[in-house]
């Protein structure tokens, strides 16, 4: 139990989050995705903007610690993001519309990607550069734009070269989990972009127009690998979390 409780939580979150993200965006339905897609969109760029601007009000407004805008409009933009498990599952129970969840988990994982790109934008301001309307504007994009052109980039080039694979499961597997942590750390390492975006891209370029590539029993088997992954791990994340909390006691 020691081992647990003595394990950096970067290093948990390194090792789990691009195979938990590339799953909750690989297990969404093609159709649904391009159905959903622009109000998706809208919810997590206007809508986060949005969400910064009035909790980083409240909190200069309100707070007790007289935080500059460049503080308050930080923490705003680490409130934005959301995590809409418990909803999903409430969701399903009551046997809501498909439509509906999709907005939500889709939403949901861009908005955490875009979160980090304002939470990167003001973190820059209270370190102590300056920005202007049209500075602010060209980070953004190019932060997010960025980052999503290279999850599309990844995702075509990784499928290029599962074209000239027969047929074989384990190089499936293989290749599209190396793929969500290369893109990842590619992106949020080496460029300073979003990898939450850039892996959330790729994972819904994989749902939308690459489950056509894996055929009959590959497919299942591959749906069945990350059905599995996408449960062990936040189970291990959770049993971490447990032990964390019983050693501080």
């Amino acid at each position: 139990m020691r081992i647990w409780a003595n394990i950096n939580p970067d290093l948990l979150l390194a090792a789990f989050l691009p195979a938990l993200l590339f799953e909750s965006a690989f297990s969404m339905e093609a159709h649904q995705i391009k159905k959903c897609m622009a109000q998706m969109l809208l919810l997590a760029g206007p809508g986060v903007l949005m969400s910064t601007f009035l909790l980083g009000t409240a909190l200069k407004l309100t707070s007790p610690y007289d935080w500059n805008w460049e503080t308050s409009l930080l923490l705003g933009g680490l409130l934005s993001a959301t995590d809409p498990v418990a909803m999903v599952a409430v969701l399903k129970e009551l046997g809501t519309s498909k439509k509906l969840s999709t907005i939500i988990e889709g939403e949901s994982l861009m908005n955490d990607g875009v979160s980090v790109v304002v939470y990167q934008l003001f973190l820059q301001m209270v370190l102590g550069r300056s920005f202007n309307t049209g500075s602010i504007l060209m980070f953004l994009s190019e932060v997010s734009l960025g980052a999503v052109a290279l999850g599309l980039a990844f995702a075509i080039i990784s499928l290029l070269w599962l074209g000239f694979t027969f047929n074989d499961t384990i190089l499936e597997m293989t290749l599209t989990l190396a793929v969500s942590y290369i893109a990842f750390y590619t992106v949020q390492d080496a460029l300073k972009y979003s990898g939450i975006l850039t892996v959330t891209a790729l994972g819904m370029f994989y749902a939308a127009f690459a489950k056509t590539t894996f055929k009959g029993d590959n497919r299942r088997s591959l749906h069945d690998f990350w059905y599995c992954s996408s449960n062990i791990y936040p189970f291990i994340l959770f049993l971490y979390y447990q032990q964390d909390q019983d050693s501080e006691q």
